[in-house]
């Protein structure tokens, strides 16, 4: 049953990669909308993660952190904590309660700090 989930999400992966690799979600109207920024005017966290998602599949750095600069910084860490996290339990280790503690606060605050941040100076 494992394998089956695992193999169910990577080829979400694949399909999602293929799909904004060929489709850009500002040129296409059927891509999912912010609702927050929509009903409000003011960004979330995530808003322009799909293009920025779409300019990173074709190697376009500078635009992808134009769109959206904390998740292009932060999914490399995000990456290899999951990495390291699959590591220890693979070799029968656990990383500790504190450590795990630390991890969330950093990344809801830096999410905080990102969200006010990006709508104060309108990054």
């Amino acid at each position: 049953m494992k394998r089956y989930i695992w193999a169910f999400i990577l080829i979400a992966v694949v399909v999602g990669a293929v799909v904004y690799f060929f489709y850009d979600p500002s040129a296409e109207g059927w891509f999912p909308k912010c609702r927050l920024y929509q009903l409000t005017g003011y960004k979330c966290p995530g808003c322009g993660s799909q293009r920025m998602l779409h300019s990173l599949l074709h190697l376009d750095f500078v635009t992808a952190f134009h769109y959206n600069a904390y998740l292009l910084t932060v999914f490399p860490v995000v990456m290899f904590l999951l990495i390291w996290e699959g590591w220890h339990k693979w070799v029968s280790r656990k990383m500790t309660d504190m450590t795990v503690y630390v991890i969330v606060v950093f990344f809801f605050v830096s999410t905080v700090l990102w969200w006010i941040l990006r709508n104060v100076f309108d990054w």
